[in-house]
Order: structure tokens, then sequence, then C-alpha cells
């Protein structure tokens, strides 16, 4: 039996059989796995105890450095498990174990007292906890909700950074209570608490489900023709469009994130509120990623691009701001980073659905996995990159500028994109 549906002078077929109620608790799990990831993210709370321990900024930042590029290129195999198995439970578990247990071994730095240990768990270890769980949950964020993909999109990865917004302070607490050892351990048992429910309450979709939600909802669906495999993808000039902005994009949002602490000392705030800026950075950098595929999805077709194009372009201003102010009121400067957590974020939700509307949704944690690893390329240079310039040139204006152009650039390849865009659509 079918439901008929007249919206707006046009008939929809409903088919009765397909409920999302597990949709929405899969997305509720989906949230709390990227929270568990993104407690690794509020990083550069560490870098003032690990500069005491080490006394070098960029041996402190390498293992967040790390941590990005080994996330990123360890998502190949999580897409890639994901698409294969069909299964999510797989991944998922093997993120948990994976990073529970990589910040329990980072609490021997200390002990170990050399930057290649924190490299080898929190960088390595960590970083292929990240890898192994985040893009299959994004992947399966789009199957449930194609109608809605880059608003459940901006949810799902809204737990990555919203978690570092709540995680900084914690640690800054547990730091200033028990130290850099106790702190990683602790976070270690946070993760593995957070994260196992979690991997054992998350679903698929039934067969059927994405298919019949792309048309009962087809004018708010981007689709392409055909969906493209990875092999194909991979030799298409967009695909390395795509890939080389968010390289450009994400690495100048990283160089912040691995700094933020260090930066807001640097320009005037007291080092008291330095963690405070760090959670203001993450807090609207979660904020901004829902919102900023909701856009997307009303804008039509074309909307991811141009929300890129007009969010990147912003970005770059605001780099450009933070390197020409040296001195700021601590309320201006929480501002600016408030405003640049904001854009920055929106980069997470629009790049996977970005990836779907060229390359279809049949081999989108693959494709997507693909397109990630410009994440972490950025990752693996900019913030250990910006590290260096800061001590060869005793400050961040340098690397702010630098980051700055490298923004609009990577705003400006989105704006080609839209007009490639037509040639799959």
């Amino acid at each position: 039996m079918e439901l008929h549906v007249e919206l707006s002078g046009l008939i929809y077929v409903a088919e009765p059989g397909f409920s999302r109620r597990l949709g929405w608790v899969s997305l509720a799990s989906g949230i709390a796995i990227t929270a568990m990831l993104g407690s690794s993210y509020a990083y550069s709370v560490y870098i003032r105890p690990l500069v005491e321990l080490w006394g070098s900024k960029f041996w402190a930042s390498l293992p967040f450095s790390v941590l990005v590029a080994v996330f990123a290129f360890s998502g190949i195999y999580g897409g890639r498990l994901y698409a294969r198995r069909d299964s999510i439970r797989v991944p998922a578990l093997l993120s948990v174990a994976a990073t529970s247990s990589g910040m329990l071994l980072s609490s021997l730095v200390e002990l170990v007292s050399t930057p290649l240990w924190l490299v080898l768990t929190y960088g390595v270890l960590v970083g292929i906890g990240n890898g192994v769980g985040y893009l299959p949950v994004v992947a399966l964020t789009r199957k449930w909700f194609p109608d809605k993909a880059g608003l459940a999109t901006g949810l799902v990865i809204f737990g990555y950074g919203g978690s570092a917004t709540f995680f900084a302070p914690v640690k800054a607490a547990l730091l200033e209570l028990y130290g850099l050892s106790a702190t990683l351990a602790l976070m270690g048992v946070i993760s593995l608490l957070m994260g196992l429910p979690a991997a054992f309450s998350i679903r698929d979709p039934p067969p059927g489900l994405t298919e019949h939600y792309s048309r009962f909802a087809k004018r708010r669906v981007v689709l392409p023709k055909r969906d493209t495999p990875p092999g194909e993808v991979l030799r298409t000039v967009d695909f390395w469009i795509l890939w080389l902005s968010f390289t450009l994009v994400s690495g100048a949002g990283l160089l912040v994130i691995g700094h933020m602490a260090r930066l807001a000392e640097s320009r005037g705030v007291p080092t008291e509120l330095a963690p405070l800026a760090v959670s203001t950075f993450s807090l609207m950098n979660a904020l901004g990623r829902p919102p900023a595929g909701w856009v997307s999805d009303r804008l039509g077709k074309f909307g991811r691009p141009i929300t890129m194009t007009a969010f990147f372009t912003a970005q770059g201003v605001l780099f450009y701001v933070l390197a020409a102010l040296h001195a700021l009121p601590a309320e201006l400067f929480f501002l600016v980073a408030a405003l640049l957590g904001f854009v920055y974020g929106s980069a997470l939700a629009l790049y996977p659905v970005a990836t779907g509307d060229f390359f279809g949704i049949r081999y989108l944690s693959e494709n997507y996995s693909y397109v990630f690893t410009g994440w972490g390329i950025g990752g693996l240079l900019f913030p250990s990159v910006g590290g260096y310039i800061a001590d060869l040139t005793g400050g961040y204006d340098l690397a702010l500028a630098l980051s700055g152009t490298f923004s609009v650039a990577g705003a400006l390849m989105c704006l080609y994109l839209k007009k490639r865009l037509a040639l799959y659509l």
C-alpha cells in the first residue's frame, strides 16, 4: 500500500515500512563517538607543560601534528573497512579501543621523557582511533538522512568540536590539580566510558532507506548523475581541487587550534584566561557546523560551494586581523577567536557533503577518506611549521598572515568548483 502526499502541487509517494527512529538513536550515538574522539582535539592546553618538559614549541606541538596526519590517512582504512563490511559496529569498536589505549599509554610521557613516546602514543595510536571511527560515522549519517545531509552531518561533527570546548577547561583544571601524566590517564578512562556504549548502540540503516528518502525529498537532495568509485574519483581534476582547497583551509585553522593558548598570550590575553580562549574557539568551531550545513542545504544544488566560498574568505580576513593586531583587549581577542572558530568549523561539515554532491553516496566513506587526507596534510604541516616560524621569528605574525593567504586561495577554489558541479548533476 502506498501513501500519496501532495505538497506544493507535487505528488510524493511515501512507502510504508521505513522508520528513522533508529536513525535518530544512531545520530546521537555518532555524536557521542565523535565527542569521544574530539577530546583529543583540545591539545593546546598541553603545550605549556610540554614546553616546560622539553623546552621547544616545535616538539611540544609535533604530537598534535602527527595525530592530525595519522587521523586523516588512517581514515582511508576506516572508510574502506566500513564500505567493504557495510557495518558500522567494527570501525566504531576499533576506534574506541585505539583512542582510549593511546591516551592511557600517553600518560607515561613523564616517565619515558622523550617527545617520540608522545608522538607514537598520542600522535599515532590516538590518530588511528580518530581515523577509523570518524569517517564511517560521517558517512553513516548521510545514509540515514540524505534529505538533510548538510544539517545532519553538521550535527554529528558538532560532537567533535563541541567536545574540545568542554574538555579544554576540564584538562586545564586536571593539569593544575594532578599534573600531566594523571590528566592523560584520566582522559583515557573517560574516552572508554564515553565511546563503548555508543559503539554498541549505533546502527546502519535498513536496505532501501537511503534511496527512499532521496526520492521522497528529491528537491532537497543534491545527487550526481552517477556514483563514482574511488579509483575513478582520484583521476578527476575536481577531486584534486577539492582536496587542495581542504588542505589550505583546514591547515590554517589547525594552526590556531594547536597554538591557541600560546597565541592568546602573545596577543595580550592573561595566562589564566588562555584556556578560555581555547574553549571559545572550540565552542564556535562546533557551533559553526550545523548552521553551515543547514544554510548550504537551503541554497539549493550549488549551496555547498557558495557557502564554502563565503565562509573561507571570511576566515582569511580574520587571520589578517590577528596578524595585524599585536595587543588586544581580552574581549576583542575572544570575539575574533569566536568568529574564526565559527567559519573554520564549517569546513568539517561542508567538505564531506560536497564530496557526496560531486561523487555520490554509494562510495562516500571511501571517497571522502581521500579528500580528508588534505586535512591531515594541513594538520601535519601548519601547526608544526607555525611553531617553527614562531621559534624563528619570536611571534606568530608571519604564520597568521600566510594562513590568511592560504584561506583565501582555498575559498577561490570553491568558487571555481561551483562551475564544475554543474557537470555532475
